[in-house]
């Protein structure tokens, strides 16, 4: 099983950030399937949801900043984070294009930093999702709402997305489903 962990930020007025791109892919990617799980169980920090046979998805309730907590509750409650896969805005890389990783620093992203804080270790695998290219103040932009060119940009994103999840439901070897999944001709986005 592996746990899917969009970081974003809570509630309405975020939903449609470019913060919360992982999220608003997982959600889109549940509706077009009819998905609409009830909880599996809930943490302190977040909720955990089943998905498929292969799948689920451990959702933060809280803000960006602090997302490591709820990783940390599922870890101890058993959910090993050999087994999470974060799901993630990436403001260097361009909107469309996507980048698997098993590894790294937070580069920055104060999520992930809040992840690997909490678990202790940067051996964690994510899923960047690019939103850029930014513009300054960053946080002004990743808090942004997306504008009109940007969703039909974002939409090119859904088939890709739903290809990385179901090659992840069947593989063991994340190192193979980085080699599938990072080539630019696997995503929507530009040529890199």
């Amino acid at each position: 099983m592996w746990t899917l962990v969009p970081l974003g930020n809570p509630g309405a007025e975020y939903q449609d950030t470019r913060h919360n791109l992982g999220r608003v892919l997982l959600q889109r990617w549940m509706e077009d399937r009819g998905l609409a799980p009830a909880p599996a169980r809930r943490f302190p920090s977040g909720t955990l949801y089943p998905l498929t046979e292969a799948l689920q998805a451990l959702v933060p309730a809280t803000y960006m900043n602090h997302s490591g907590q709820v990783c940390a509750q599922a870890a101890a409650a058993g959910i090993y984070p050999r087994r999470m896969i974060l799901l993630h805005d990436d403001k260097d890389l361009p909107l469309g294009l996507g980048r698997f990783r098993l590894e790294g620093s937070a580069a920055g992203h104060n999520g992930l930093a809040s992840v690997f804080e909490h678990l202790g270790t940067q051996a964690v695998a994510r899923l960047r999702l690019g939103i850029g290219p930014f513009e300054r103040p960053l946080a002004d932009f990743v808090l942004g709402h997306w504008t009109d060119s940007e969703w039909d940009r974002l939409d090119l994103m859904d088939a890709p997305f739903a290809r990385f999840l179901e090659l992840l439901a069947r593989t063991e070897d994340l190192g193979t489903l980085a080699d599938a999944v990072n080539p630019a001709a696997f995503w929507a986005g530009p040529s890199v």
